[in-house]
């Protein structure tokens, strides 16, 4: 029996007449009831029903040829908006590109909207071209898997939206047909996320807050905390708290390796973590060296980052503090910090040309801009070495992944009038594709900026072994070149002061350091860290 006769008999059987022109009318009424208002498509041959019905649909819509780039796109524009967005493709690979994104989604609570199509389910298991099994596909990266078509009854959804979701549509031919005007109730309930219980913040002696990735609508809080407990804090920059003057007694500003001085020291006897996981090296060493180390953790996402138990509250549980930190100890920590912060501007000026003065620099020429960090040096790097003024930073610190960046940026700062976005080399050849998007963008000023060491060189201070740095020679003039960016080499700091002049909308500005100032600068750092 063919699948279309197969599809009659079940269609007859239930006495539904649906079409394909149905199928899509109904996944776009969930997109509705989703709050979503942007669909990203990745134009073919089995989601054609679904891309012609939408031009009668009123969404925004960005068509991409890439589907991860396009997710990753699709990303970001749920981290601007704070709304579901959908990303929609046809079958086979074209789905399997969607993880990366799926999989970054997941572990930021995103609600991002995977729409599939999918070739009939008779097909499934046979081989057929640009067939594969694509229900099940993301695993328990999605919430819920909804396997569509022609005789499915009930249209009925149920999704928290705090995690990614698939619709997975499967079309028969003929793909293009009209409306049936059979009416079909589609509806969306959402759950309710369990309370969590409060515990007392005695648990935690005498602690060291570190805070990672925030919300906007939680900072005010944090800063109050902070505040009432007047204990030390190491704030990322995805915080975006490191500047707030309320809090700068507390503030360590000169290096996350003064923070295993602290525990060393005895000074701190336990650690508050606030919002996302934490990007410093610290936070794996509470798995070995600091096992034995109360942690408790206030975040709105369900990982702690540990493998060993933690308590786990939402951020709305934050307690206030009953007790001061002691002020002695407070001022110890300070007086540590203040010394390293006089080694750093030391270093600075005797290694002008190495990455980390550059990124202090280019810092202070973004000021108060929003600014995209980039997976894995560069984040670090700015962490450490950034004069961190912007209100507005951000990344993709869900799975800590390098693919998807630049993509994630250019969705996220489709509605600022002027951005940033500081990345690693290899991290630029993992999104090459992404400068592609640019006649769909607005003209706000966006400014890529790529810091070039030729390779991975976060490993080369970890292995010690050049097999995992990547080494290459690769620069950037030609990528840029290939899409219309506008293109600046930056190898000096004069050359670096040229950003704030630049008049072009869409830039691409390659920092290429000297790699033995850099060296030397990391080999004396780390010296003078581990004489604390």
């Amino acid at each position: 029996m063919s699948s279309k006769t197969s599809a009659v008999l079940l269609k007859k059987c239930w006495g539904l007449t649906l079409t394909n022109f149905d199928l899509s009318l109904h996944a776009f009424e969930f997109l509705k009831q989703a709050g979503a208002e942007t669909v990203v498509v990745c134009a073919g041959a089995r989601n054609a029903p679904m891309v012609l019905a939408l031009q009668s649909q009123n969404f925004k819509i960005f068509n991409f040829f890439e589907e991860r780039s396009a997710a990753f796109f699709a990303l970001g524009l749920i981290k601007a908006t704070g709304k579901a967005v959908a990303v929609m493709t046809t079958s086979g690979t074209a789905v399997a590109e969607l993880l990366p994104a799926a999989i970054e989604a997941s572990y930021q609570n995103l609600p991002l909207i995977l729409i599939t199509a999918d070739r009939p389910k008779s097909y499934r298991g046979t081989g057929s071209p640009q067939t594969i099994e694509q229900v099940g596909i993301f695993s328990h990266y999605v919430e819920k898997v909804y396997d569509l078509d022609v005789t499915t009854k009930d249209f009925q959804f149920d999704w928290s939206q705090t995690k990614p979701i698939q619709l997975n549509v499967s079309f028969d031919e003929p793909l293009i047909d009209k409306s049936s005007n059979i009416k079909v109730n589609v509806s969306l309930d959402r759950p309710t996320a369990a309370n969590n219980k409060r515990e007392h913040h005695k648990q935690f002696p005498h602690p060291l807050i570190v805070v990672g990735e925030l919300s906007p609508e939680h900072k005010a809080a944090v800063v109050d905390f902070i505040v009432k407990t007047k204990a030390p804090v190491y704030a990322e920059s995805l915080s975006q708290i490191k500047e707030v003057p309320e809090i700068e007694t507390y503030i360590i500003h000169s290096s996350d390796q003064l923070v295993r001085h602290i525990f060393k020291l005895k000074i701190c006897e336990s650690v508050i973590r606030i919002g996302g996981v934490p990007t410093l090296r610290f936070w794996r060493d509470l798995e070995g060296e600091f096992k034995n180390l109360p942690v408790a953790n206030f975040t709105d996402t369900e990982y702690s980052g540990l493998s060993r138990p933690s308590n786990m509250q939402p951020i709305k549980n934050l307690m206030t503090a009953d007790e001061e930190f002691p002020l002695l100890k407070l001022m110890q920590v300070k007086q540590i910090d203040v010394n390293l912060e006089q080694e750093k501007e030391s270093l600075y000026a005797k290694y002008p040309l190495g990455e980390q003065h550059f990124t202090n620099k280019l810092s202070a020429i973004v000021k108060d801009d929003p600014v995209y960090l980039g997976n894995s040096l560069p984040i670090r790097n700015w962490d450490q070495f950034a004069k961190c003024e912007s209100s507005k930073v951000n990344a993709n610190r869900g799975a800590n992944g390098i693919d998807g960046q630049i993509s994630t940026y250019l969705g996220w700062s489709e509605f600022e009038k002027v951005s940033y976005c500081y990345v690693g080399d290899l991290t630029a050849m993992y999104d090459l594709a992404s400068l592609g998007l640019k006649p769909q963008l607005n003209s706000h000023k966006r400014n890529i900026v790529v810091l070039n060491n030729f390779g991975g060189q976060i490993f080369s201070r970890v292995f010690k072994n050049n097999d995992f740095i990547n080494a290459h020679q690769t620069q950037f003039h030609h990528w840029a070149q290939m899409w219309g960016w506008n293109y600046l080499q930056v190898t000096k700091l004069e050359d670096l002061a040229q950003i704030k002049n630049l008049t072009e909308a869409y830039n691409v500005i390659e920092i290429i350091p000297d790699q033995q100032q850099t060296q030397s600068f990391w080999n004396e750092w780390d010296q003078r860290c581990q004489q604390l």
